[in-house]
């Protein structure tokens, strides 16, 4: 067998798709090798991959986190570019010492990509989201002028760090437009085709595998009061949008009286004491297993991230849609064009209303087409091969061409 070396981004929706592919290899026989920021060493290693830290520069899951809360893609794009120009002498040096059969990249760590190509390797793009061109983004109206606004100050330092990465690495720099995500000979999408907008981006390269699940990897236990008999609605915006303070007391208000249990996960840094009262029918922790979690939920509350979504309609779960970057909003979209949930609107800067948020959840609630939707799509999510599937198309390209 082969060796396959994984260039990450240290973001946990880039990273938890991949880590059932790279266990999945694992158990084939390939040696995996997996790079990426310290913080994710133990879940990598859990999966049998030989992990490798990248050394300290400004990317990380926190840094990631701060360029996208904002909803400023320029910050992000100056924090690959950055990173980019830290990390490729490192891999340069580092690479051929595996002797790769194949590298699979993160479709934004540029570094990846452009390693791959310095050192004449063949890659694969690991995209754990929607494919989105820029006429997505722009279709959002008041939205996206918003995104338009917010980039344009900071374009200028972008093109002169893009500029430098160009004069060093010239050959390397892809061609493609848009930049992201970064496409590679073989491009494995973690959703369902049936799902993604009509793009002129997408060609033969591309695979979608359906979402990469494996519930065993993510098995901590998590045990509700064997007393509560009510339905389970589950909260949570993910680990970019935590810290949420209004919002988390506005769902307090809006569903402290109503006949259901409420998990809400407030995600690691808020200080849950602060909250002030907790109504009896909220459990509140800062993290919580969510998988387990959502084997027992009836609605789920989020905010429209690639990992939540599918995680909720991997197990049949109606969503409420609450999105804080035009990214989620354009996923929400599409989740109820399916039926599957409902969007929330909120003005910018603001959490959603009392009362959205309680029309909601009555209407979910109300109206058995959510759920048969949610459970028509976790038929389709479960019937596609996901990681299995994605590990068949790595064999298969690096054997037929090797």
């Amino acid at each position: 067998m082969g060796t396959i070396v994984f260039l990450g981004s240290p973001a946990f929706g880039h990273v938890n798709p991949t880590l059932p592919l790279a266990q999945e290899l694992v158990q084939r026989g390939e040696q995996i090798i997996y790079y990426n920021h310290e913080e994710f060493r133990r879940p990598i290693e859990q999966t049998g991959s030989m992990f490798y830290a990248y050394p300290e520069t400004e990317i990380s899951a926190t840094s990631i986190g701060a360029a996208l809360r904002g909803g400023n893609l320029a910050n992000l794009g100056s924090l690959l570019l950055a990173a980019t120009e830290n990390l490729l002498p490192y891999l340069l040096d580092h690479l051929p010492r595996h002797r790769p059969d194949l590298i699979i990249f993160d479709s934004m760590a540029l570094w990846g990509k452009m390693v791959a190509t310095l050192l004449n390797l063949r890659a694969a793009s690991s995209i754990s989201h929607f494919v989105y061109d820029p006429s997505h983004l722009m279709s959002e109206g008041a939205h996206s002028m918003r995104y338009l606004w917010q980039i344009l100050p900071q374009l200028p330092s972008v093109f002169i760090m893009r500029s430098r990465l160009i004069r060093k690495y010239r050959r390397a720099f892809p061609k493609e437009r848009p930049l992201l995500p970064l496409r590679g000979s073989l491009n494995l999408v973690f959703t369902l085709r049936a799902l993604q907008p009509k793009t002129t981006l997408i060609d033969e390269t591309f695979r979608f595998v359906g979402p990469s699940i494996n519930p065993q990897i993510r098995s901590d236990a998590f045990f509700l009061p064997t007393e509560r008999k009510s339905p389970i609605v589950y909260i949570s915006l993910g680990t970019i949008h935590t810290r949420q303070m209004e919002f988390y007391q506005r769902c307090f208000a809006a569903f402290g009286d109503y006949p259901a249990q409420f998990i809400l996960s407030t995600g690691n840094g808020t200080a849950i004491e602060k909250l002030g009262a907790i109504p009896s029918n909220f459990i509140v922790r800062s993290t919580v297993p969510q998988l387990k979690v959502l084997e027992q939920t009836n609605i789920f509350i989020t905010h429209g991230g690639m990992n939540s979504i599918h995680e909720g309609l991997y197990y049949g779960v109606p969503l409420i849609l609450v999105p804080y970057q035009l990214e989620q909003r354009l996923n929400a979209r599409i989740i109820v064009k399916q039926g599957a949930g409902l969007l929330v609107e909120r003005a910018a800067g603001e959490p959603p209303s009392i009362d959205n948020l309680r029309r909601a959840l009555d209407a979910i609630f109300s109206d058995p087409r959510y759920q048969k939707a949610a459970r028509r799509l976790q038929q389709l999510f479960q019937e596609t091969g996901g990681y299995q599937q994605a590990a068949d198309e790595v064999q298969s390209y690096y054997m037929q061409r090797g």
